[in-house]
């Protein structure tokens, strides 16, 4: 498990939470959390859009030395782990299709102008209803939702945002994007073929409770 860190556009350090297990054992899923993009095949206007961010996203920044400052190699948060990091190189996979959980109606709109400026309006986005939460993820992310007005969303679920049918580039590029809407933070996680038959509930306390486990390793002292 590691952690990758880069300058955003507006200067800020974002961080990349990536989690996939290694071929020893068969990859559950991707967690991210704010991650600078690299020119993707969104569109060559948001190509372009993004160019600025590129060495950001193709660098990792040092490990912390014991004093605190920086010292060679990636950032390891957890000794013996399973995942390793998020490629940009990484196949598409499953549906294009975005699903929301822990998100409100309101928020719909932020998210389907910034797929309109990425020109990935080919996305499905999906919220979480109640009749979700005990269905595979493989099946949530095939579902259509004409009216988002229309369904009853689930509620006080965590704030998850579920990536199908993206590369590993694209991924970047649309969590960095996400990250400046004004929306409130979300954990990002990437369908993969060995959570596809997961149920949701599952795969949504497996990912929480791992990102829960990183911001308080990463969290200083009061």
């Amino acid at each position: 498990m590691g952690m990758t860190s880069a300058p955003s556009s507006n200067g800020l350090l974002t961080s990349c939470y990536s989690f996939r297990f290694s071929s020893a054992v068969p990859p559950m899923f991707t967690l991210l959390s704010f991650v600078s993009p690299s020119p993707s095949s969104f569109s060559s206007s948001s190509a372009k859009k993004a160019r600025h961010l590129k060495l950001g996203a193709a660098g990792i920044i040092p490990r912390a030395s014991a004093e605190g400052g920086p010292g060679p190699g990636p950032v390891e948060l957890i000794e013996d782990s399973k995942f390793v990091p998020l490629n940009a190189e990484d196949p598409k996979y499953g549906p294009p299709a975005l699903l929301f959980l822990g998100f409100e109606l309101e928020e719909a709109t932020k998210i389907k102008q910034l797929l309109k400026d990425m020109d990935g309006e080919f996305l499905e986005v999906i919220y979480c209803t109640e009749g979700m939460i005990d269905r595979p993820l493989w099946e949530a992310v095939q579902t259509r939702q004409q009216d988002l007005r229309r369904i009853k969303i689930a509620k006080q679920l965590p704030r998850i945002c579920f990536l199908s049918g993206l590369s590993g580039e694209e991924m970047m590029m649309f969590i960095d994007a996400f990250s400046e809407t004004g929306l409130e933070p979300a954990a990002f996680a990437a369908l993969v073929p060995n959570s596809a038959d997961k149920p949701l509930h599952e795969l949504m306390e497996e990912i929480m409770g791992d990102h829960e486990m990183l911001t308080g390793n990463r969290a200083g002292p009061e």
